[in-house]
């Protein structure tokens, strides 16, 4: 069971916002500028879901080794899990936004040509 008077800024808020952070970071990176391929941004997105979720076990196992406990798998892998409910559904807009924006170069291509 939780306890949450162990909830706090250091321990929950920052290391979230700092997973959100990193996962709208990431593509910029992972994703090629200007790109016109959906299966290249894609990939560019699920390797910033894989990137951001390497992170977060990373961090979890941290966090749980600061605290004094050995950073046992489950334990680690539920709280990456349950951080994606907050960096996750702020990936997929980033991925949307970028879609469409691969849709209007595409379509700016396709009027360029005619």
């Amino acid at each position: 069971m939780m306890n949450y008077a162990d909830i706090g800024l250091a321990n929950t808020f920052l290391p979230l916002a700092g997973l959100v952070a990193l996962a709208l970071l990431l593509p910029v990176w992972t994703v090629p500028k200007g790109t016109r391929s959906q299966g290249r941004l894609a990939l560019g997105m699920a390797a910033s879901a894989g990137l951001t979720f390497a992170a977060a076990l990373g961090l979890f196992a941290a966090l749980h080794a600061g605290a004094g406990n050995a950073p046992r798998l489950g334990a680690v892998t539920r709280a990456a899990v349950l951080s994606a409910l907050a960096w996750g559904p702020l990936l997929a807009l980033a991925w949307l936004a970028r879609a469409q924006g691969v849709e209007k170069r595409r379509g700016e291509d396709m009027a360029r040509s005619r």
